[in-house]
C-alpha cells in the first residue's frame, strides 16, 4: 500500500479562486497514493457568519452551529470542484452526508470527538474510497448522535485532520499554513523570527497553548507514534519542508517521571525582574527543575552538588534579605494533555497525597505538566498514590 496522508488547508489558503486552484494542484502533485483533504472556511467567512448571528441576538447554540457550519460546507464543495476541474476523481463529505465520519458530543460550540464511533465510521465509509477518490471533508464540524451539526471550537479543523489521521492510521499529516512552518516567534511582532525545522510535540503543545496560532493544542493528542506530522508553507511547491512535529503524547496513561537528590533554595527578596535575573544568573550551568514565587520570596529547585558555593554566591549578591536551603527533595513530573482543558487535577493529586500523609513542598505547573516537589523518601509511595487516583 502506498503512502496515506491527511492534508489540511486553513482559511487563508482558500481566500480566492486562484488560491483554491493552486491548493488543489498541490494536492494532485503530491506523492501520496491515498489522500483526505480537510478544509477550513474561506478566510473571513466564519467571522462574518458569527457577526451576523451575534447581531441577530438570541440564537440558540444548535442554530448557531448549523449557521456557522456553512463556511466549511461551502469550502468543501468548492475545493472538490477545483480538484475535478483538474481531472481528479473527488468527493466531498459534509455533516448531512451519509458517509459523514466525525461523531461528537452535543456541545454545539465546542464539541469533543467520540473516537470509538468516529473510527468505526471512518473505517466503514472513508477508508474504502481511498486510492480511487480524493476525499474532501469539512473541518471544524461534527455531528452528534441525533444527527445535529456541532462545531469543534476555534482551530477545530486541526482537530478534524488529526482525528481522521488517527482513525485512518495515516502515514502523514500535512497542515498547510501561510507561514514557513512554525516560527521562533510571531513574525508580525518579531521581524527576524526564524522558521524551525523540528519541534518535539511537548514543545509545540506549550507554544500552542501559550498563544501561538499554528495548530490547536488539543489536536496534538491524537497524533500516533509512527505518524509524521508537518506544518508547511502554502508557498511550498510540493508540500515539503516546513516544521516536523516529533514524538507523541501517551494519551492512554499519564507520563510519570521522578527525580531525587534535589534541593530547594529559598530567598527572601523583592520580586522584581532585576532581582530575579541576578539570582537566576548565579545558578550558571546548574539544572533548574522548578521556580516559584511568593509575595516576598523566591524558591528555586536545583541539584544538590556544591550547594555551599552556590549559597555563598547568592548571599554575596546583596539582593536578598535572607536565604535558606532544604535538601533531600524529590520531584514527580506528571504530563498529560488533559491537564490543560479539564479542571480539578491538582486537587485530585493533592487529595491522593494527603490520604497517604505525604506533605507537598511545592507545586509548579506549565501547560500539560504538573511538577510535585516532596520529601524524596516518599517518592515511591507518592507515585503509587497518584497513579491509583489518576488512572481509575
Amino acid at each position: 500500500m502506498g503512502a496515506r496522508a491527511v492534508i489540511k488547508f486553513g482559511g487563508a489558503d482558500l481566500a480566492s479562486g486562484p488560491k483554491i486552484r493552486e491548493a488543489a494542484k498541490k494536492v494532485l502533485e503530491s506523492n501520496y497514493d491515498e489522500i483526505v483533504v480537510v478544509v477550513s472556511a474561506m478566510k473571513g467567512a466564519t467571522d462574518s457568519l458569527i457577526k451576523v448571528v451575534s447581531e441577530i441576538g438570541g440564537v440558540d447554540d444548535q442554530d448557531y452551529a448549523e449557521i456557522v457550519s456553512m463556511g466549511e460546507r461551502m469550502s468543501a464543495r468548492i475545493f472538490c470542484s477545483a480538484l475535478r476541474s483538474l481531472g481528479a476523481d473527488a468527493i466531498y463529505i459534509e455533516p448531512n452526508s451519509k458517509e459523514w465520519p466525525i461523531i461528537t458530543t452535543s456541545d454545539f460550540k465546542n464539541a469533543s470527538p467520540d473516537m470509538k464511533k468516529t473510527c468505526e465510521r471512518v473505517k466503514r465509509f472513508v477508508e474504502p474510497m481511498l486510492g480511487e477518490k480524493i476525499v474532501v471533508i469539512c473541518g471544524f464540524l461534527g455531528r452528534d448522535e441525533k444527527g445535529r451539526v456541532t462545531t469543534l471550537g476555534r482551530g477545530g479543523s486541526d482537530t478534524t485532520a488529526m482525528v481522521l489521521a488517527n482513525c485512518l492510521n495515516a502515514d502523514e499529516v500535512v497542515l498547510v499554513k501561510e507561514t514557513e512552518g512554525v516560527m521562533s516567534a510571531d513574525p508580525k511582532i518579531i521581524a527576524d523570527a526564524k522558521p524551525l525545522s523540528k519541534l518535539d510535540i511537548h514543545e509545540m503543545f506549550a507554544l500552542s497553548y501559550g498563544g501561538a496560532k499554528v495548530i490547536k493544542a488539543e489536536a496534538l493528542k491524537y497524533k500516533l507514534p509512527n505518524q509524521k506530522l508537518k506544518i508547511v508553507s502554502f508557498s511550498s511547491r510540493s508540500l515539503s519542508g516546513g516544521t516536523e512535529i516529533t514524538g507523541v503524547f501517551n494519551s492512554d496513561s499519564f507520563e510519570v517521571s521522578e527525580r531525587k537528590g534535589l534541593s530547594a533554595v529559598s530567598l527572601v527578596c523583592n520580586i522584581e525582574p532585576e532581582v530575579i535575573s541576578k539570582i537566576i544568573a548565579s545558578f550558571k550551568d546548574r539544572p533548574l527543575y522548578g521556580i516559584s514565587t511568593g509575595r516576598v520570596s523566591l524558591t528555586v529547585f536545583t541539584s544538590s552538588e556544591n550547594l555551599n558555593a552556590l549559597l555563598k554566591d547568592l548571599h554575596s549578591l546583596g539582593v536578598c534579605k535572607a536565604l535558606s536551603c532544604r535538601s533531600n527533595v524529590g520531584l514527580i513530573e506528571l504530563t498529560h494533555p488533559a491537564f490543560v482543558d479539564s479542571p480539578g487535577w491538582i486537587a485530585k493529586i493533592s487529595e491522593a497525597l494527603a490520604s497517604e500523609k505525604i506533605n507537598i513542598i511545592e507545586v509548579t505547573t506549565s501547560k500539560s505538566t504538573i511538577n510535585i516537589f516532596i520529601d524524596e523518601t516518599k517518592i515511591e509511595d507518592a507515585i503509587k498514590a497518584v497513579r491509583d487516583t489518576l488512572e481509575t
